[in-house]
């Protein structure tokens, strides 16, 4: 009954239907309450036909409207619907929002309304999904009762850990975990702990700890630490874009977006070679390297592979020749290790 209340006063007027899809009960269930506030004195009045609905007359304001500490905690993700589902926030989330809605003046409420249609956050990176995070509820509950926490982690050394949980931190569609370990500052996938047990121990939290500080150093190191390569590459212009995202995030400055010429020379940082021969097979004939020479020799042997697997046979060949061919050309390819 009071979230039909607080939807009636945040939206206006709402239609018997409206009010059971938002409340996920009945159409009946909505009459049945609405005819019990109407008993205890609440002025919800109602209209017949096309356009009708039940409102609440003479600006009725409740003064039910405020936020308990369970759903102030869920607000910190107003606007962000997929991580607050992961957690667990999804209703405390959408009840906190509706008596937030209802407690703004009309100008106010207008103004959420028109930022809603014109901005939206979306935190997920493109062509991905989601990385599994099983264990997330329970990271998130220990970080949030600051309790202590026994690990297995997929990349360790196969021993249990105990960690000091001290924040989660959404990044690019995955999940981490910032935690002391040995009294270290570590970072850690949510997706690889494989079992997580919350201890009785407390947390013990630097008193000098900020989250968004620390998560912006890990981000830092990490985008610094290791030993780059740089790379030489002869680029056709439409494939910048692409080739932006692979290289090292200290060298993405270096590519221009717009260049006025169809091929572009550019000399940019990869983590690794073997990145880099990675990344640059997937875009084909857009690029060329023409430094390492290492790197431009193990390219031109992997293309010849490549061109050797996907000969095509000739029309005249049954399908079977057809088959005896690819067979012979993966078997001469065997010995490299794919």
């Amino acid at each position: 009954m009071l979230a039909l209340l607080l939807q009636l006063q945040a939206r206006g007027q709402l239609s018997g239907s409206e009010l059971s899809e938002r409340l996920e009960v009945s159409e009946r269930t909505v009459q049945r309450d609405v005819e019990a506030l109407v008993a205890e004195g609440v002025p919800i009045r109602s209209t017949r036909g096309p356009g009708g609905g039940y409102y609440l007359e003479g600006r009725y304001q409740t003064r039910l409207t405020g936020v308990g500490a369970d759903e102030a905690h869920a607000l910190a993700f107003l606007g962000l619907a997929g991580p607050a589902d992961d957690l667990g926030l999804t209703g405390l989330l959408d009840t906190a929002r509706t008596k937030v809605w209802a407690a703004l003046t009309g100008e106010a409420r207008d103004r959420v309304e028109r930022t809603a249609q014109r901005f939206h956050l979306d935190p997920v990176r493109w062509y991905g999904t989601t990385e599994p995070t099983p264990q997330l509820a329970t990271l998130s509950a220990a970080v949030w009762e600051d309790r202590r926490i026994r690990v297995a982690y997929r990349s360790d050394d196969g021993m249990d850990r105990t960690l000091d949980p001290l924040g989660l931190v959404l990044a690019s569609g995955d999940w981490h975990l910032v935690a002391l370990r040995d009294q270290q500052l570590k970072t850690y996938r949510v997706s690889r702990f494989t079992r997580v047990e919350v201890l009785d121990e407390a947390t013990r939290r630097p008193s000098s700890f900020v989250l968004a500080e620390r998560w912006a150093d890990a981000r830092r190191d990490l985008e610094t630490r290791h030993n780059l390569i740089e790379v030489t590459l002869r680029v056709l212009a439409v494939a910048l874009p692409n080739l932006r995202r692979v290289v090292a995030a200290v060298g993405q400055s270096r590519i221009e977006l717009n260049p006025t010429s169809e091929w572009i020379e550019v000399t940019v940082p990869f983590d690794s070679e073997s990145w880099a021969f990675t990344t640059l097979l997937g875009l084909g004939t857009q690029v060329a390297v023409l430094a390492p020479s290492s790197l431009r020799a193990r390219m031109a042997a992997e293309t010849k592979r490549m061109a050797v697997i996907y000969q095509v046979a000739t029309s005249e060949r049954t399908s079977a020749n057809s088959f005896s061919i690819a067979d012979r050309a993966w078997s001469s390819t065997r010995s490299y290790r794919w």
